[in-house]
């Protein structure tokens, strides 16, 4: 359980600092693109499809970007 806490806790960070990234040069995240970098820095993701899309888009939303959900 504090491996897969820590793991979620990781990816949440990763989106954090993903989206902080885009927002420096671009108005929206792509969904796609972002979910295929989180899982290649993380490598097993522990959420996955439409629940990362929703946390990915939420991240983006919350630092004034728009979510492109292309994925």
């Amino acid at each position: 359980m504090v491996a897969d806490n820590q793991t979620y806790r990781r990816l949440k960070m990763l989106t954090e600092q993903y989206v902080e990234v885009r927002r420096m040069r671009h108005d929206v995240v792509s969904v796609g693109q972002a979910g295929k970098a989180i899982a290649a820095v993380l490598g097993e993701c522990p959420v996955k499809g439409k629940a990362l899309d929703d946390m990915i888009a939420a991240s983006a939303v919350a630092h004034g970007l728009g979510a492109v959900f292309d994925g």
